[in-house]
């Protein structure tokens, strides 16, 4: 796990490794040079390279001069500029500048009209908070004319325009081929637009402390790859198929069989021991021959309360609304499902959209146990649940999520380019960083809220599994994508390569999950 941080957190974290630990800021800038310089030099290799250095007037700009000088040292030809009054520059950048005029570099104030295989876009940094204009904006635009005739752009800590708590640009922005970023990762960086400008990301650690200071941990967090192994549920060698996880799914309507076949599937694939298919009867012959290894239940004209009810005693959690509809009978299994205040269950798709027509269904769901329930919309059926549109929701993303879960007193799974998660008795929000947008196609959140209904049925607390199911859904997607191309991706193409990801994944080592 590692966290993504607001510029506020950040300074406070730089601040306590100053002022309380008593790391002078000028040694933090340098072990940030030298991060930087690590990241460029096989780009760099052995002959020299013409370099510009452009920098503002604060400690990022402090941060690209010590690149440029140490660059510089190493034989590349560097050109110093300084965007800004150099007279209003902070006591950082000024011990940066004073080296570099007693090495016999001289800083230009205008930018030369000259060719570059490399750029250290040093501007801003984290603390911007308006429209980039005057020099600084010049200047952007300038860096950005020199990559599109071929030069290696890399960004300090964030490139210059992102607001490093949105990723929105502010006013310009520079685009990056490299961001080097200090101690955490912003939101910046996780968020578009700003992901598209950073190009390749890396997080360098530069001797502030993550853990052991009396600060309140990040807010917000994301998984990589690695994080995988701890986290998947660890099966038990003596397990058996209820061992792993009973999942009724509650899916498809008159000849909608599809997101039945595409859910089922990655729930089976997703590690559940058994899973049960509630579907209209003419669904039943398809969803047979695509998937053996599921049972059916079936009706004619609409569903038995009765027996819904019998099937919802014996499974360990409900995935329900895929294709499921929105007329009377998906409004009678939405009844039935909400009436179980305890069972952990998914509600996805129609489901969403039978919750935000009728009342009584979202007055059963603000009930249940709190927790207990997981909503995936997307951004359409996330203001259809809130009552909001889509320019509030684009705005104020992060406190509408937080509103919504709760109302709700749910886990609340935000899809979108980059999904977002929270609950409501968590401080806490997951940011996803896998996937790509070829899993924007039909069928993908089937996919979805089967491998997040597997994950509960094997015993994992519901906003774990929410946040694990999401990044192991989008590195399907980006194995399926590197092997069909973006533009070819299909959601039987996620389950196929969902199945690499759980065997390049799986939890060797009995672990805090138990099945």
């Amino acid at each position: 796990m590692k966290y993504a941080v607001k510029a506020a957190e950040m300074k406070a974290y730089d601040e306590y490794t100053i002022n309380k630990i008593g790391i002078p800021s000028i040694v933090l800038m340098e072990r940030a040079a030298l991060c930087v310089v690590f990241h460029l030099s096989e780009k760099l290799g052995d002959t020299a390279k013409k370099v510009l250095v452009a920098a503002g007037a604060g400690n990022n700009g402090g941060d690209g001069l010590a690149v440029g000088r140490i660059l510089a040292l190493k034989g590349h030809k560097v050109d110093f500029f300084m965007a800004g009054n150099q007279d209003k520059v902070t006591k950082e950048v000024e011990e940066q500048l004073k080296i570099l005029r007693n090495l016999g570099f001289s800083i230009q104030s205008k930018l030369k009209d000259a060719e570059y295989d490399m750029v250290i876009d040093a501007l801003l940094g984290i603390g911007l908070s308006r429209e980039v204009s005057g020099d600084y904006a010049d200047a952007a635009d300038k860096i950005n004319q020199l990559k599109s005739k071929g030069a290696y752009i890399c960004g300090v800590d964030i490139p210059s325009g992102i607001c490093a708590d949105t990723g929105r640009v502010l006013g310009c922005a520079v685009k990056a081929d490299l961001t080097v970023a200090f101690a955490f990762a912003k939101r910046g960086h996780l968020l578009y637009p700003g992901k598209t400008f950073c190009g390749k990301l890396v997080v360098e650690d530069i001797g502030i402390p993550e853990n052991g200071l009396s600060l309140p941990k990040p807010a917000a967090f994301y998984y990589e790859k690695e994080d995988l192994h701890q986290l998947m549920p660890y099966r038990v060698p003596d397990g058996n198929k209820g061992t792993f996880g009973k999942v009724l799914l509650i899916a498809g309507s008159k000849d909608m069989s599809g997101a039945c076949i595409l859910c089922g599937s990655s729930i089976l694939r997703s590690g559940a021991g058994m899973v049960k298919i509630i579907t209209p009867a003419c669904n039943k012959q398809t969803v047979q021959l695509s998937l053996p290894e599921a049972m059916l239940h079936t009706y004619e004209e609409y569903p038995d309360e009765s027996k819904i009810k019998q099937l919802l005693k014996w499974c360990d959690v409900v995935v329900a609304g895929p294709a499921m509809g929105t007329d009377e009978n998906g409004y009678t299994l939405m009844k039935c499902i909400l009436e179980e205040r305890d069972l952990p269950m998914v509600i996805d798709a129609d489901g969403l959209n039978l919750m935000a027509r009728y009342k009584d269904l979202m007055e059963l769901a603000a009930k249940r146990r709190t927790g207990q329930m997981v909503i995936t919309p997307h951004p359409a059926e996330f203001n259809r649940l809130l009552g909001t549109d889509m320019e509030a929701y684009q705005k104020n993303r992060e406190q509408l999520i937080r509103m919504l879960s709760q109302k709700l007193h749910c886990i609340v799974v935000a899809k979108d380019a980059v999904t977002m998660i929270t609950g409501d008795q968590k401080s806490e929000i997951y940011i996803n960083n896998s996937g790509n947008n070829g899993m924007a196609t039909a069928g993908s959140g089937d996919v979805l809220a089967g491998i997040l209904g597997a994950l509960i049925g094997q015993g994992m607390d519901t906003f774990d599994a929410a946040c694990l199911a999401v990044y192991l859904h989008g590195a399907a997607g980006e194995q399926a994508a590197k092997e069909n191309g973006l533009s070819a991706v299909v959601a039987s193409d996620i389950i196929k390569k969902l199945m690499q990801v759980m065997k390049e994944c799986q939890n060797t080592t009995e672990g805090k999950v138990r099945i």
